[in-house]
């Protein structure tokens, strides 16, 4: 079954997959922000560093599951597969959209 997602988020989880953290944090506005873990990392440079430092821990890859749309949010929920205790989690990635770009995801089980 295909999930039909924004632009922005079907590129940003082609990037995760492939573990580009450039990539990842290309999809996001300049002053994007992603929570992840009780943590926020906000701006290019901190969401490529999060990404490379989540993909060397982890090596985790994500099968989209269903996405439930509004006018400028999307919640993806996602089986999580990698490295870690209890792989596969489902997991929440909720994005606000700020035209093409994503200027937040939050990442919740």
């Amino acid at each position: 079954m295909a999930i039909n997602l924004p632009a922005a988020v079907a590129v940003y989880f082609q990037a995760e997959n492939a573990h580009d953290a450039a990539a990842v944090a290309r999809c996001f506005s300049i002053d994007g922000e992603v929570r992840d873990e009780h943590h926020v990392h906000r701006g290019h440079a901190a969401i490529s560093a999060w990404k490379r430092a989540s993909s060397e821990k982890y090596a985790a890859t994500v099968a989209l599951l269903a996405c439930s749309e509004t006018a400028q949010a999307c919640v993806v929920k996602g089986e999580v597969s990698g490295n870690f205790p209890g792989s596969p989690v489902l997991l929440d990635f909720a994005f606000q959209l700020d035209a093409d770009k994503i200027s937040l995801l939050e990442i919740t089980p």
